[in-house]
């Protein structure tokens, strides 16, 4: 058993494992929950539904903050009392929910009796008992915009840490889910868009969802397979050097060492992956990136005998960039142009400026990609190569979004690929 610095309650401990299995399938089932639909209502209904079945609790809320009054409404309620509750509001820093708003911090409450912010207004109007509570904030962009709420395990058991993890994963599903809805909404009636502008919005903003997802995943998967795979790699350098490398038992181990290899650099892209879900951005000048990038993919250009063609302005204007995470994506997709070129070709980069808009431009004249998998090159582990991770053009994506800009992917079998990236002048 645990007690926090404020000693308000107390969190059963798990092993390390049950509580790192029990995570993964909170993310995994959450998340096909969520990205399911853009009905906001029916999301979070099903997510607080699954939650309550995963903790046996008796009922949950959801709360969203509303900025401009500063007061908390209650957007969902599961439970027997739940249709008493919708009209309620808190103000911030108010009850239980309105602090975890207030700080962004949760709170585990194992007896109600015992703390003082808990407030009873609503067990007065329903006739509710509560006993204990846990309540984590929906964070967006590092800013609190709602909490959700558990309410009593049905056995009389304390809440555990394996209980407020699930929550965590829950919350920051939710909370993108709901933003992306409400955008969606706004979309909708702001803009005279037509069925299949909503159709495209509505497909990006789902996988917008999943990518956000899919990084928590790939993160703890990542960090759990890094170092078994190089305590594998590493003993069997060991052994190599004693066996002189040498027979057929050598052969094995040089087959262990090239496959640790190989599960290193896919560690490695996953680990790339999960960075690019946040962004740093600042005034840079584009340009500087553009020459880097093409200039890393020389010296491979050279070797398969492809020509390089640069098209890029003198100067470019300071512009909001992530220079790290702009390089990376323009790696990625230079590293795919040269990929598909292994007998030589072309290799145009290309930069321009409208208006309001930076364009660049990757193009080449490898093998193309077939018109029926173009739908899907941004999803993840999807690639046509034989080596990689299939997490390039996602990773790519992910960079994209993060600028506010756009990406558009064109190809032709046998005749090449070009890759057209939009990136706003101003900030968003």
């Amino acid at each position: 058993m645990k007690i926090t610095e404020e000693g308000r309650f107390l969190l059963k401990e798990e092993t390390r494992e049950d509580l790192y299995r029990k995570e993964l399938t909170a993310i995994l089932r959450s998340a096909t929950l969520i990205n399911s639909s853009l009905d906001i209502e029916e999301i979070l209904d099903r997510a607080m539904k699954w939650a309550e079945e995963f903790m046996n609790a008796e009922a949950s809320s959801v709360y969203q903050l509303d900025e401009k009054n500063r007061e908390l409404s209650v957007r969902l309620a599961r439970g027997e009392k739940k249709d008493h509750i919708k009209r309620i509001t808190l103000k911030v820093g108010e009850s239980i929910a309105g602090y975890v708003v207030q700080t962004g911090k949760p709170m585990v409450i194992q007896d109600v009796s015992k703390e003082e912010r808990f407030s009873d207004k609503f067990d007065k109007i329903t006739g509710f008992a509560t006993r204990s509570v846990l309540c984590v904030p929906l964070m967006l962009r590092n800013a609190p915009v709602g909490a959700i709420e558990v309410i009593n395990k049905k056995s009389g058991e304390l809440f555990n840490r394996a209980d407020l993890e699930l929550l965590y994963t829950v919350a920051q599903h939710v909370a993108v889910a709901m933003e992306n809805a409400n955008l969606y909404k706004r979309l909708e009636e702001t803009h005279d868009m037509t069925t299949q502008e909503l159709r495209v919005t509505q497909q990006k903003l789902i996988r917008s969802e999943r990518l956000a997802a899919l990084g928590n995943l790939v993160q703890g998967v990542a960090h759990e397979i890094r170092n078994p795979v190089m305590t594998i790699g590493g003993f069997a350098q060991r052994i190599k050097k004693e066996l002189g490398g040498h027979g057929k038992t050598g052969k094995y181990v040089d087959i262990i060492i090239d496959e640790t290899n190989r599960l290193e650099n896919l560690v490695k892209r996953i680990r790339e992956f999960a960075d690019v879900q946040v962004s740093v951005i600042t005034l840079e000048k584009p340009d500087t990136v553009l020459k880097e990038a093409l200039n890393r993919a020389n010296h491979a250009a050279k070797g398969q005998g492809v020509s390089v063609v640069k098209e890029i302005p003198p100067e470019l204007p300071k512009m909001p960039i992530d220079a790290n995470q702009l390089l990376t994506a323009l790696n990625n997709l230079l590293e795919n142009a040269l990929e598909a070129m292994p007998g030589g070709g072309t290799l145009i980069l290309k930069a321009s400026l409208t208006s309001d808009r930076l364009l660049i431009a990757v193009e080449d004249t490898g093998c193309g990609i077939p018109k029926e998998k173009l739908t899907a090159v941004y999803d993840p582990f999807v690639t046509s190569k034989t080596k990689g991770a299939g997490l390039g053009l996602t990773l790519v994506h992910q960079v994209i979004v993060n600028h506010h800009g756009e990406i558009n992917v064109s190809s032709e079998l046998n005749r090449g690929t070009i890759v057209t990236i939009q990136l706003p002048l101003e900030p968003a």
